[in-house]
């Protein structure tokens, strides 16, 4: 009687690798170069809304806050306080020579009173102001911009200039400095400065 032992039972694995996974099928091995530049691409996307993402809000504020005389949109898009420092330093007669009475015996303690116009702008007076210097105007519909030029200049990672002329006023030129204030992500308009004849209008 012969011997009809069974063989020793053998279970045979198959690794397949990552790759070898997708042999047979439509799918094609994903390209290197591919995908660093997709991942360059978006963080070079990332980079520039960081970075000036919030012009487009602050243009929105601004654009919108004054046709509505909304104050908490202008609050948004200006800083008041920085703005009105640059418009002050404009006003006529602000260097002028103080000439002081020599026959004074109260001379080294007398108060320099000068007589340069003071305007402040505000969120009461915004509107009014720009109406004045021929930006906006008031139409049967309400307020609306009036027609000028608008150029961007000084381009940087935290500021720019806007320069608006005057279509109907070509020497009435507003400049307006729009920096970070605050946040790299906060962009505000800090301050203003006008043509001699835009001053000229605006204190007449």
């Amino acid at each position: 009687m012969s011997d009809t032992g069974t063989g020793e039972a053998r279970i045979e694995r198959t690794i397949r690798t990552h790759n070898d996974v997708f042999e047979g099928t439509g799918y094609k091995k994903q390209n290197n170069g591919l995908r660093m530049l997709l991942f360059y691409t978006t963080a070079a996307l990332v980079l520039v809304l960081a970075s000036y993402g919030g012009l487009y809000f602050e243009r929105g504020y601004l654009h919108d806050g004054i046709l509505q005389n909304d104050a908490e949109k202008m609050k948004d898009g200006i800083n008041f306080d920085k703005t009105n420092r640059t418009i002050l330093a404009q006003m006529p007669g602000i260097l002028d020579t103080v000439t002081k009475d020599p026959n004074d015996k109260y001379l080294d303690s007398m108060d320099v009173v000068a007589n340069s116009p003071k305007v402040q702008i505000s969120t009461d007076n915004l509107v009014d102001l720009l109406i004045k210097t021929g930006f906006v105007v008031k139409t049967p519909k309400g307020l609306e911009y009036a027609d000028f030029d608008w150029k961007t200049a000084n381009w940087a990672y935290s500021h720019l200039s806007v320069i608006m002329t005057s279509k109907k006023h070509p020497d009435r030129v507003l400049t307006l400095n729009i920096a970070k204030d605050g946040s790299i992500l906060i962009w505000r308009v800090v301050g203003a400065i006008m043509s001699k004849p835009l001053v000229d209008k605006l204190v007449e």
